[in-house]
């Protein structure tokens, strides 16, 4: 059977063309002529004199492409450069460094947010990312710091004390090395060298000290638990376990492109709600009409804030299986649905027609929320006398008691929507607009840790990643339109 000629060493009679080595539908290309649309004269350092710096354009397409394709190592990047076509092509041929990729990345973040917002505007010019339903969402990202590092506030005190008796061990064992080198050499040898180990000894003593200070700044308890490598992650609860981790946040339209992108260091969602309508608008110039969004951003001030940007929005309470459903301790007992309020007299009446008056008022603290509420009460011994008093309250001597606060009407209008038609089909949407994005990000991104320490540093990263997404998607979108112009001509 003949072969086909086979030499490692054959030399070309003409210079290979770089731009054969990319098939012309591959996705790359579009990939490529987007960013080229994008004005990159923020990124561009003008020096007088030394090496001119790299494109940014060019740096952005490797750096990107690497996101889009789960390479986000600048090692690995510098690796692709040298190995893989796609990145070749990409970057011409030039061959910049790790240091260099990663310096590009953590040293431009207004450049990065400006790049998100284009690329943006430019999906919206082909008609995707339109407002009218937008599912907003967020998922524990882990940090780039292991479980070790973390400790409470009250361990690494203590981790203090043991740092700096072992630099004192150390100082008075070169002390008593010094005195016998004198007594046997003579005063002559140097001494001024620092002791073996008091170096590192002394460096982690520095950093322990910021840790604590940091720590007091924020106003962390004792048993707050901070890492040293990353003092920003906190431990934060994902499945059935907790993690060093950051919230990361995306507000995602229902096209699959993300118009919002931010990170948090609270481990829960209730305090995003304002932020992300802020980011939606600023990189949209326009409210969403429709927004879904789970359990976790229901606070009765973000129903308001909604309320008055006129979003029509649909948050749960519980979660979606128990919509319409009241969530009790107690299921047996009267629940306060079964009590009707009264605007005109501030009272509730019971199912017993007895009146429910404010007795008192609280303040209702949690670590990333407070509220005032107001305590409702019936007339001391009017319900040890009920006949169904066991349906309502265990304690016959003070009565039946109900909270409510300020935004408890918004919760009402809210229940009542989400137990419509409409409402339930809108909340429907949710998972499958926003859940398979973050699943995209972080399968075929590769974004299931952080590669960088830092809130900055990582919402950086994470605008970065979320940026190759919505080319991915524009990607997608050409290819679909030209496969359609291909199948009509």
């Amino acid at each position: 059977m003949p072969l086909r000629p086979y030499d490692q060493e054959q030399i070309f009679l003409l210079p290979p063309s770089l731009n054969e080595w990319v098939r012309r539908d591959h996705g790359a290309r579009v990939f490529s002529e987007v960013i080229d649309r994008i004005d990159t004269s923020i990124f561009r350092d003008v020096k007088d004199e030394g090496r001119p710096a790299y494109h940014p354009k060019m740096m952005l397409k490797v750096l990107l492409w690497g996101y889009a394709t789960g390479v986000r190592s600048s090692r690995k990047i510098e690796e692709k450069l040298q190995q893989d076509v796609v990145f070749m092509w990409l970057a011409g041929m030039e061959r910049p460094d790790f240091r260099t990729l990663c310096l590009f990345r953590t040293g431009n973040k207004e450049a990065m947010e400006r790049v998100f917002a284009e690329v943006i505007t430019i999906g919206r010019e082909m008609g995707m990312g339109t407002v009218g339903l937008v599912a907003l969402d967020g998922s524990k990202v882990q940090a780039h710091s292991g479980i070790e590092s973390f400790k409470s506030v009250g361990q690494w005190r203590r981790k203090l004390q043991e740092a700096k008796r072992e630099a004192q061990r150390i100082l008075e064992e070169a002390d008593r090395a010094d005195a016998e080198e004198s007594a046997r050499y003579g005063e002559a040898a140097r001494g001024d060298e620092l002791p073996e180990g008091l170096e590192q000894t002394e460096a982690r003593i520095r950093k322990i000290e910021e840790l604590l200070e940091r720590a007091r700044q924020a106003g962390k308890e004792e048993n707050a638990k901070m890492s040293l490598t990353d003092p920003e992650a906190c431990f934060m609860h994902k499945k059935s376990t907790s993690i060093p981790a950051y919230n990361a946040q995306l507000a995602v339209t229902e096209d699959h492109l993300i118009i919002h992108a931010d990170v948090t260091t609270e481990p829960v969602d209730v305090n995003e709600v304002k932020s992300a309508i802020e980011g939606i608008e600023r990189e949209v110039g326009k409210l969403p009409v429709v927004l879904v969004a789970d359990a976790g951003y229901g606070g009765g001030e973000n129903l308001k804030h909604l309320e008055d940007k006129e979003i029509d929005a649909y948050i749960p309470e519980q979660g979606e299986r128990q919509i319409g459903k009241e969530k009790r301790a107690r299921p047996e007992l009267y629940g306060k649905e079964s009590f009707t309020y009264s605007d005109e007299t501030d009272r509730y009446v019971c199912p017993q027609g007895e009146e429910v008056r404010p007795a008192a008022r609280a303040r209702v603290a949690g670590p990333y929320h407070k509220r005032e509420v107001i305590v409702y009460r019936t007339k001391r011994g009017v319900c040890a006398g009920c006949p169904r008093r066991h349906q309502c309250t265990p304690n016959e001597k003070i009565g039946r008691a109900i909270t409510r606060d300020g935004y408890e009407g918004y919760r009402e209008r809210m229940r009542a929507k989400l137990i419509t038609e409409r409402g339930r089909t809108l909340y429907g949407k949710r998972k499958c607009i926003v859940e398979p994005v973050i699943g995209q990000m972080k399968t075929r991104g590769g974004f299931s840790q952080f590669l960088l320490r830092g809130i900055q540093k990582v919402r950086i990263e994470w605008k970065i990643g979320a940026t190759a997404h919505n080319l991915l998607k524009i990607v997608g979108a050409v290819s679909k339109r030209e496969r359609e112009i291909l199948v009509w001509a």
